[in-house]
């Protein structure tokens, strides 16, 4: 029997979070808690996103679909919009603690993290990739707002 909830994303997060935790301890790291903690809220918030958004894009489907069945994805195709929101919401998150913390701009390849359009970009590429995910088993002509 499958389990019911997969926790493997926090399992994660938890370890990295021990890691920056045992740095700063050491003193190796200046960094404050947010930040050693930022594994974590990025998880938890991609998950916060991820149920919103499910409740919103299945409260637009249509009712009589229901009665169609079961849409169970086959493969994990799917699953790379996840991955990418997740990412996209880790590099909102770095930002944001920049912008809270104070800390000055730092330019890594073309992104200039704490900016403003930065976190602007990222929060909607996270919000896309999600209803990117979302829409692959819901179809789009299956919703209360379509004409017949």
């Amino acid at each position: 029997m499958a389990q019911a909830v997969q926790p493997a994303g926090f399992y994660w997060s938890g370890l990295l979070c021990l890691a920056l935790a045992a740095l700063k301890l050491m003193g190796e790291a200046q960094w404050s808690w947010w930040r050693v903690m930022l594994p974590f809220w990025a998880v938890l918030g991609h998950n916060i996103l991820y149920i919103i958004l499910g409740f919103v894009w299945l409260s637009f489907a249509d009712d009589s679909a229901s009665g169609q069945g079961v849409t169970i994805r086959e493969g994990h195709g799917a699953y790379s919009y996840q991955i990418g929101a997740l990412a996209c919401f880790a590099v909102l998150t770095d930002s944001v603690l920049r912008r809270i913390e104070g800390q000055e701009e730092t330019i890594f390849l073309w992104v200039r993290s704490g900016g403003w359009e930065v976190i602007f970009v990222f929060g909607v590429l996270s919000v896309v990739l999600q209803l990117l995910f979302w829409s692959d088993p819901v179809d789009p002509g299956d919703r209360r707002t379509h004409r017949r």
